[in-house]
């Protein structure tokens, strides 16, 4: 039955124009002419013009045939008539056949395209997934020599506190010693003092006439005094230097404790920048891996379908058994 679509109006039409044009009446001919409809539909449509044609075209038995040579004439009309008939017949089925054997063929050939392109993508997608590991193995390896200087710099920072914590307490205990010799200094010139009165008060009780005296010890005791706070001046003038030494000392090591710590927030920030980049490359290679199994199910499919495809045309070719 013929499909909808092409009508046998529009067979019979095209057929009028080629007959019209003096060319040959044919399934691809009409096709052409009409510009679409399937070979099946338009066969369907041809042969029923050719069957109302040859209905048409019966000439009845004539009445004269009462010579051999008549009957003969018009039996031999006849079978020419039949055998134009099965060649036309023929020439349909084979165009029929040809077409539907280049549709086959057509098809095969577009199979096979598919399946080498997808052939081609999955082995440049292999190629890719190769770079990508081996880039994420170098970015591995780079990640592993970064904890290592990581921990390298832990352990250096931590020794550097350590030597930081031990400066501040020579400083702390420099600073006591320091505190407690200005206090013994300030009780022994206290002391001193107090026994200087004592003795000048003692001086003055016995030798209320000896001024002279007195004012020799009194120039002793102030040579004394001064002399002492010289002394004094100059141990706290070493204390203070040595003082500032260990404050430089102190400054020094604050100042390379924070370029550690500055070199270790950079290096925490280039480790989460790593981080990050392999994460962006685990997502990509998850990605590559599914993008790998549709393709090898798409190539799969195309197979199956070539194959079957190969087996609908050796069915095809095979000879029509006989009757």
């Amino acid at each position: 039955m013929a499909r909808n679509g092409i009508r046998y109006d529009d067979v019979c039409r095209a057929i009028d124009t080629l007959r019209q044009r003096g060319e040959a009446v044919s399934v691809q001919k009409v096709r052409e002419l009409l510009g679409t409809g399937s070979y099946t539909t338009i066969s369907d449509h041809l042969r029923e013009w050719r069957l109302r044609q040859d209905g048409d075209s019966v000439q009845a038995i004539p009445r004269n045939l009462e010579r051999p040579e008549a009957l003969e004439g018009w039996i031999a009309d006849i079978w020419d008539k039949a055998q134009q008939a099965a060649y036309e017949k023929l020439a349909i089925y084979r165009q029929q056949a040809d077409d539907q054997i280049r549709e086959a063929d057509e098809s095969r050939h577009r199979a096979q395209r598919q399946c080498e392109d997808a052939e081609q993508r999955l082995e440049a997608l292999n190629e890719h997934m190769l770079r990508v590991q081996e880039r994420l193995e170098a970015k591995t390896t780079e990640a592993a020599h970064l904890q290592a200087e990581l921990q390298s710099f832990k352990s250096s920072q931590a020794q550097q506190q350590k030597r930081v914590a031990q400066l501040e307490q020579t400083c702390q205990r420099h600073q006591q010693s320091l505190e407690q010799a200005e206090k013994q200094h300030r009780e022994a010139m206290a002391k001193q003092q107090q026994a200087h009165q004592a003795k000048l008060a003692q001086e003055e009780k016995r030798h209320e006439s000896a001024e002279s005296r007195l004012m020799e010890l009194l120039d002793d005791a102030r040579q004394e005094r001064l002399k002492q706070e010289k002394q004094y001046e100059q141990r706290l003038s070493s204390l203070d230097q040595r003082c500032e030494r260990l404050q430089l000392d102190l400054s020094e090591q604050r100042r390379q404790y924070g370029q550690l710590q500055e070199s270790q927030r950079a290096d925490k920030i280039h480790m989460e920048k790593l981080e990050s980049e392999k994460r962006v490359s685990d997502d990509r290679l998850r990605a590559i891996q599914q993008e790998k199994q549709r393709l090898e199910a798409e190539l799969k499919n195309l197979r199956a379908a070539n194959r079957e495809l190969h087996d609908r045309l050796s069915r095809a070719a095979l000879p029509p058994t006989a009757v």
